[in-house]
């Protein structure tokens, strides 16, 4: 459904001083879940217009131009979704995942463990966060990081992966075969590749 249509149903009341900021940001997030990203642009760009400052509509800009693939404006939706709201976790996870995406590993870094100082329960973050360190060969940052997504999730088996490869990173390869062990219950197929790494050592 169009933005346009969208608005034409809605109550009557809306009309008595037209539709607001909010009106249009809830179009465009029904319009994001239900994939329609382009009716949900026109929406969120009319909430802006409105509202230059409201940080939940950018947000939903970026889900919109990420659902279209056009990743240089989902970052910079993103971006101002964290301006003007720092201390929003999803805003910089987001922020942070796209950074990374278009190579800006500081910036992503950055933006990751802001999300996760706000909200340490954030394992998206971690994830993201550990695998960025993991590339950068930051394999003592990144075991902290993995160690704290397992402390959220003990049975996340990818975490548990990576976290066995940062061991190995550091040299500790006990740690590391610890690691397998855990594996071997929760994942075989992380297991064996654990496994394979860590008969190279």
């Amino acid at each position: 459904m169009s933005a346009f249509l969208s608005v034409a149903l809605l109550p009557l009341t809306a009309y008595a001083q037209g539709p607001t900021a909010d009106t249009f940001l809830e179009i465009g997030m029904t319009n994001n879940k239900d994939a329609e990203f382009s009716e949900a642009l026109d929406a969120l760009k009319r909430a802006i217009e409105l509202k230059p400052d409201y940080a939940a509509a950018y947000y939903q800009l970026g889900q919109a131009y990420y659902g279209l693939h056009r990743y240089d404006e989902a970052y910079n939706a993103f971006k101002n979704a964290v301006k003007f709201d720092p201390k929003d976790a999803d805003s910089n996870y987001s922020f942070g995942m796209l950074a990374s995406m278009l190579g800006n590993d500081k910036e992503a870094v950055d933006a990751l463990k802001r999300a996760l100082s706000l909200n340490p329960a954030h394992v998206s973050s971690a994830m993201k966060l550990g695998s960025i360190q993991l590339d950068l060969k930051q394999f003592k940052d990144a075991a902290g990081t993995y160690e704290n997504a397992l402390r959220i999730d003990p049975k996340n088996a990818e975490a548990r992966y990576n976290l066995g490869v940062a061991y190995l990173g550091t040299g500790n390869i006990p740690a590391a075969k610890k690691q397998h062990d855990i594996l071997k219950d929760l994942d075989n197929d992380f297991a064996e590749h654990l496994a394979e790494k860590i008969k190279k050592k």
